[in-house]
């Protein structure tokens, strides 16, 4: 519970951070802010380097209704019934390295960015196991486990709302595909009653995603990204539309909070711009 409650908290922190980011656009001047970000751009390289750092999170946080069962009868006269059933989710850790391309600050994909990436995903569930018979009825308590260890390749395509060259809102659409090199699920029940579970997570898996980070100026040429991501479909496996993964009688939303540093360089020789966008160096800007 502890973890959900922190995991909501640095959700509405950003909601805020957000918020008061929106009311200095609104306050200095709106979308006439926005030709400053491309001015200063126009003179810098396309292209560069970013890395990150974050926490990954699994909380409940099902769009689609998911009902686990939680009775079994197979070994009659032996009932077994799940009572007081408890999702946690639990934090792991995110690290990313790729690159940017940079295309437009007018048009709808400002720049587009790639790269790979580390996540270990942790979750766990509880409950209390209740064993009947037609004479004699038991109740014990169970809890379970899982996590993993995955590579991830990821492509976005990002949009820029510029409040100036010192901070920009940055909405993201993007796939990610992942592999899992460990994963590991255990439990303490060996009652029979991992029947009624869903299948383990699939190792491979991949995802279209959206993101939505703040950024920040922080020197001359570097800035920061603060991101949180979720997923908007499972592509593989497909599940009906899902978002999630299941494990053992529960489904988690993995959600990624990152820091992104990113920093732009200048060429060596100053580009010339014209009034043809299409001549300039890169593109338009």
């Amino acid at each position: 519970m502890k973890s959900v409650c922190y995991t909501l908290f640095l959700f509405l922190t950003f909601v805020v951070l957000a918020l008061q980011s929106s009311a200095q656009f609104n306050r200095y001047g709106g979308k006439k802010r926005t030709q400053k970000m491309g001015e200063f751009i126009k003179p810098l390289n396309n292209t560069g380097w970013y890395f990150g750092v974050g926490v990954t999170a699994t909380p409940k946080l099902n769009f689609i209704d998911y009902s686990p069962t939680l009775t079994t009868s197979s070994f009659q006269p032996i009932v077994l019934t799940a009572i007081n059933l408890e999702q946690k989710s639990e934090f792991g850790l995110y690290l990313e390295l790729g690159g940017y391309r940079l295309l437009s600050t007018k048009k709808p994909i400002s720049y587009i960015d790639y790269g790979l990436s580390y996540k270990q995903f942790r979750a766990a569930q509880s409950y209390d196991l209740i064993s009947q018979n037609l004479v004699l009825s038991d109740t014990t308590s169970y809890s379970q486990s899982f996590q993993s260890h995955s590579v991830s390749s990821h492509f976005n395509a990002n949009n820029i709302l510029a409040i100036n060259k010192n901070i920009f809102f940055q909405n993201t659409l993007g796939a990610n595909i992942d592999f899992a090199v460990s994963q590991t699920v255990k439990t303490e029940d060996e009652s029979g009653f991992d029947e009624t579970y869903q299948d383990n997570p699939s190792r491979l898996r991949a995802q279209l995603h959206y993101k939505f980070g703040i950024g920040i100026r922080i020197s001359e040429m570097w800035y920061i990204i603060p991101s949180v991501e979720i997923p908007l479909i499972n592509v593989w496996e497909w599940e009906s539309g899902r978002s999630t993964f299941g494990v053992f009688n529960s489904r988690y939303r993995p959600v990624i909070f990152s820091l992104r540093f990113t920093w732009l360089t200048k060429p060596d020789c100053p580009k010339v711009w014209d009034n043809d966008s299409s001549t300039t160096n890169g593109g338009s800007l």
